[in-house]
């Protein structure tokens, strides 16, 4: 998946979990909340799917189903929102998470942990208090963004299939 595809994907996912922060009130009950010919979304047990054309995408708290966790070294930090986006999609997953720390901190975990898991580094990014990484090994690529807000920063993990 190009670069240009991961932003999007990483910003579907931030529209879609701002939409189930909206949308939490509707109960456990499914529902259709919109359903036209650009796609439909569906609200099911505290989880929010959006499909159309393009692919499936499902958001909800925590880590999204099938995160492969024992394979994706992830910060000990907050989870705040996980995406499972359709296996054939443009990502696989999609985390989110929270913290008070430093971005250089958090930088260097996130890079010595996915080395000591094996991951091969691309070249990073870093401006100011943001920062972008990638890793690949033989079954993933994923795609890591350290940025400050105000006092909190937000992590964001992209995870696709090698390929």
């Amino acid at each position: 998946m190009s670069h240009p595809l991961r932003l999007r994907a990483a910003a579907g996912a931030a529209v879609l979990a701002a939409g189930l922060s909206l949308l939490a009130g509707c109960g456990d009950d499914t529902k259709t909340v919109v359903n036209s010919d650009d796609g439909k979304v569906t609200v099911d047990d505290g989880k929010v799917t959006v499909e159309t054309d393009e692919g499936t995408a499902t958001v909800g708290q925590g880590l999204p189903e099938g995160f492969p966790e024992d394979e994706i070294p992830l910060l000990g930090e907050k989870v705040v929102t996980g995406v499972q986006g359709q296996p054939d999609g443009q990502f696989a997953w999609s985390v989110t998470m929270q913290s008070s720390r430093a971005v250089d901190d958090l930088e260097a975990e996130v890079k010595e942990d996915f080395a000591d898991a094996g991951y091969t580094e691309a070249e990073a990014v870093t401006m100011g208090d943001e920062s972008i990484l990638r890793f690949s090994n033989d079954t993933y690529e994923v795609g890591v963004t350290i940025a400050r807000s105000g006092s909190s920063v937000g992590i964001n993990y992209v995870v696709t299939e090698a390929g």
